[in-house]
């Protein structure tokens, strides 16, 4: 007996999922009048038909063809395989080498005359579906209505015309959101950053965009598409259609954006939907310009910095140290000595001062494991730990929630459309309705599908491993065969080290910059008279705020005497000469901040910390 495989699908063109069932039905009655065996039922819902390569019911259904697990194919038309004139020639082209053949009860046995004709006819038919549609979208742009979706900050106006016939895509802005879209406009302005806004309006109890809580995304956007609060034109009464459109990639599936010219943009005056005055969206455009500018150079550095540093380092403060005076780097210059490389090399800078590089490593060793192990530190370290820890997996729940709420919100606004479509009550702008619905079905399961797993929850009695583990990466530097290995963990966690001359001959002060802050705060070390290097903090690139607990950063006063005696150049590097930074708003407040930021970092690098129940 003959052994037959049914294929059906329902794409999101028809929005029935009845038809599947439908199509399922006449082919088993087909196959019955012939006498054939049905071994297997292949489906794809909710699937166009332009693309196969992302249908996973057309690959399993090839997958068995090729292993022959059936000898005939029956789908209710062509059509219903595939609507592209390459996937269709393809589909065949597969079922011809396993030879299967494949009967459609609407044009009979498959041969190359309908995959020719039927292709190129399925294909204008997908081409010219595309153009009435646009054409329809335009029609209601240029009448003063939205061809898209609800945008924040607005609200959707439900009105009857003369005719008792509901008016589709009039909006009228929402007062109350309005106000939060001029409260994110000021802050933005004001250089308060999209990541601080969103978390403070998430403290506030604000909802986002679709009721979901906001995220940096949704107000900095992308400025080539217009998305995000900061780039809607809408807000200063601007409505912008068709600056972009989509096309599928033959290799992968999956839509593309292209941006259209400008040219072929159309732009409409909606004054009565102004939320921001022109002041307000030109000093936004002015910080988010100030804003490019900045990480384009910050940028820059880091790839001239990665490739400056490919070399692995070769000591445990290679490339860290840099000279208070000059700027210039500090280097082994004689007999394992770090010397200023402007010094000794190029005879431009007045210190000459060199130290051993075996004491300043001890230093900062000793200082690394007396400070790091305290009890106090340890414990409130350990406790900001697990509380961000907690709070982090508290918040992914929290957006996982609303996301599976605005999905289930989605699939009921879908199947009531498909429901008033059955009874009989299909209005053309459902098609469009429908096809919104599917992009924000896609983009909250790719959110959900693409959310980190829970950190299992941190508990603070894990300040003894804590412990354990700082003592074992000390020890690891220590030793010779571990050392250069575990000396990327400290590096990581050091910003730079910058030494100055001090008032007493031999004597170094050395200042450190980075995530160390307010856990190295070494004493004079007045042991080794060749070279006593009193090593102190100070803010680095990443330290906003001087962490108190009798930590405080280098004071001026102390290197007072050093720059009388090797003022620094003004030719050279201002790195000495530069203030500590002003805090930063987005920064917490935290008595210990630097003994959080390593216990953070340790963990990350032994999870064993982070599953401890």
């Amino acid at each position: 007996m003959i052994r037959a495989a049914l294929y059906a699908r329902y794409s999101s063109d028809q929005q029935n999922p009845a038809s599947i069932a439908d199509q399922q039905r006449i082919c088993r009655e087909h196959a019955t009048r012939e006498g054939w065996q049905i071994v297997g039922s292949f489906e794809d819902a909710a699937i166009s038909g332009s693309s196969m390569i992302l249908r996973p019911g057309v690959q399993k259904l090839l997958a068995e063809a090729q292993a022959g697990r059936f000898d005939v194919v029956v789908a209710e038309a062509l059509d219903r395989v595939s609507r592209d004139q390459a996937d269709i020639a393809t589909f065949y082209k597969h079922l011809q080498f396993a030879r299967v053949p494949l009967v459609t009860l609407a044009e009979g046995e498959i041969s190359e005359l309908h995959v020719g004709l039927k292709g190129t006819m399925n294909a204008l038919f997908l081409k010219d579906l595309a153009k009435k549609t646009h054409r329809g979208l335009r029609g209601r742009v240029e009448k003063g209505f939205s061809a898209g979706a609800v945008g924040y900050g607005y609200r959707m106006v439900r009105r009857l015309t003369s005719e008792g016939e509901l008016v589709r895509g009039e909006r009228e802005v929402d007062p109350v959101q309005a106000l939060i879209v001029e409260r994110i406009f000021c802050e933005f302005a004001e250089g308060k950053s999209p990541l601080a806004i969103a978390r403070d309006l998430n403290a506030d109890g604000v909802p986002g965009p679709k009721g979901l809580a906001w995220r940096d995304t949704s107000i900095r956007g992308d400025v080539r598409r217009g998305t995000g609060i900061i780039n809607n034109e809408l807000y200063v009464g601007v409505r912008v259609w068709n600056h972009k459109h989509y096309v599928t990639d033959p290799g992968s599936g999956k839509r593309v954006t292209r941006f259209n010219p400008e040219s072929e943009w159309i732009r409409n005056e909606v004054p009565e939907l102004r939320i921001v005055s022109d002041e307000m969206w030109q000093a936004a455009k002015r910080q988010q310009t100030a804003l490019a500018e900045r990480h384009a150079g910050i940028r820059e550095a880091a790839q001239a910095r990665a490739l400056l540093n490919a070399r692995r380092p070769a000591y445990l403060l290679s490339g860290l140290l840099e000279c208070g005076v000059c700027g210039s780097t500090y280097a082994i210059v004689v007999d394992d000595r770090y010397g200023c490389v402007g010094h000794h090399r190029s005879s431009n800078c007045p210190n000459g001062r060199t130290i051993r590089r075996e004491v300043l490593e001890r230093r900062a060793l000793a200082g690394i494991a007396d400070r790091l192990v305290t009890p106090d530190k340890i414990d409130a370290a350990v406790a900001a730990y697990a509380a961000h820890i907690n709070r982090e997996n508290r918040e992914q729940r929290i957006q996982a929630d609303a996301d599976k709420r605005a999905l289930a919100k989605v699939d009921k606004a879908v199947a009531g459309i498909m429901a008033a479509i059955e009874d009989g009550l299909y209005q053309p702008t459902m098609k469009a309705r429908m096809a919104e619905l599917e992009r924000e079905r896609a983009e909250i399961t790719a959110r959900l599908a693409e959310a980190p797993a829970d950190v299992p929850d941190v508990h603070p009695g894990i300040a003894e491993i804590y412990k354990r583990k700082v003592a074992a990466l000390t020890d690891t530097l220590k030793d010779p065969e571990t050392r250069l290995d575990a000396s990327s963990d400290i590096r990581s966690l050091v910003g730079k080290i910058v030494l100055h001359p001090g008032e007493k001959r031999g004597e170094v002060h050395a200042t450190l910059h980075g995530s160390l802050i307010g856990i190295l705060d070494f004493a004079n070390d007045n042991r080794h008279p060749e070279a006593r290097v009193i090593t102190s903090v100070a803010p680095g690139s990443r330290e906003g705020r001087t962490c108190k607990d009798g930590l405080a950063p280098c004071n001026p006063q102390r290197h007072s005497a050093a720059h009388a005696r090797y003022p620094p150049d003004p030719g050279k590097s201002r790195s000495v000469r530069r203030r500590p930074r002003a805090p930063r708003p987005r920064t917490p407040v935290c008595p210990d901040r630097g003994g959080r930021r390593v216990a953070a970092r340790v963990a990350d690098r032994n999870p064993d910390i982070a599953r401890t129940p």
